[in-house]
């Protein structure tokens, strides 16, 4: 094997190209084993070490199970709030999300029949899939609302936000929820 000349910044060249993952299987591996109550053997490190890699193994397993490709779809129906600006809360917010993160389906409703959550009855006022999209051009009049707080993506904290874009009383053109860092619970802003 050819040795690279550290002079000549060819060493630091590979080793910027190394990339460290975990394999796929260490995760099942280390569930497996802390199912079966193995013990690592004698001559191991002190179980402080032991301790924190299995719980870092484990969060990594964690993260990969909510956000990997067999994570579970989520539905979210959060019901009601004047979503379209007409003045009544009766619109409702639909969403389909795997892991808590990647939007499948945002469907932005209106309660006709009073059930309170999404029912065959009630009228779509705007639907997109997973890559957002504009539905009607933006036009003079129209208004720009996110709210804030909640767990709109069904992943657990109250750290989305859902923006409207839309023309009153009943029209929407774009709506979107992303992750909003440091906000504090039921905030409403209007733009």
């Amino acid at each position: 094997m050819n040795r690279p000349d550290p002079s000549s910044g060819e060493l630091e060249r590979l080793l910027e190209a190394v990339r460290l993952e975990p394999r796929a299987s260490l995760g099942p591996e280390i569930l497996g084993r802390w199912r079966r109550g193995e013990v690592p053997p004698a001559g191991r490190p002190p179980r402080r070490f032991l301790w924190t890699g299995l719980a870092a193994a484990g969060l990594l397993l964690a993260a990969w199970l909510r956000l990997g490709p067999g994570a579970p779809v989520r539905t979210v129906d959060r019901c009601c709030q004047d979503l379209d600006g007409g003045g009544v809360q009766d619109d409702g917010l639909l969403i389909e999300a795997r892991g808590g993160s990647t939007v499948r389906r945002l469907a932005i409703y209106e309660d006709l029949d009073g059930s309170r959550s999404f029912t065959a009855g009630d009228r779509i006022r705007f639907e997109r899939g997973g890559q957002p999209v504009v539905k009607l051009p933006v036009s003079e009049g129209t208004r720009t609302t996110e709210f804030c707080c909640l767990d709109y993506d069904g992943g657990g904290p109250d750290d989305d936000a859902l923006i409207v874009v839309g023309r009153p009383p009943d029209r929407i053109t774009m709506a979107a929820i992303y992750e909003h860092r440091g906000a504090r619970s039921g905030t409403l802003r209007l733009r």
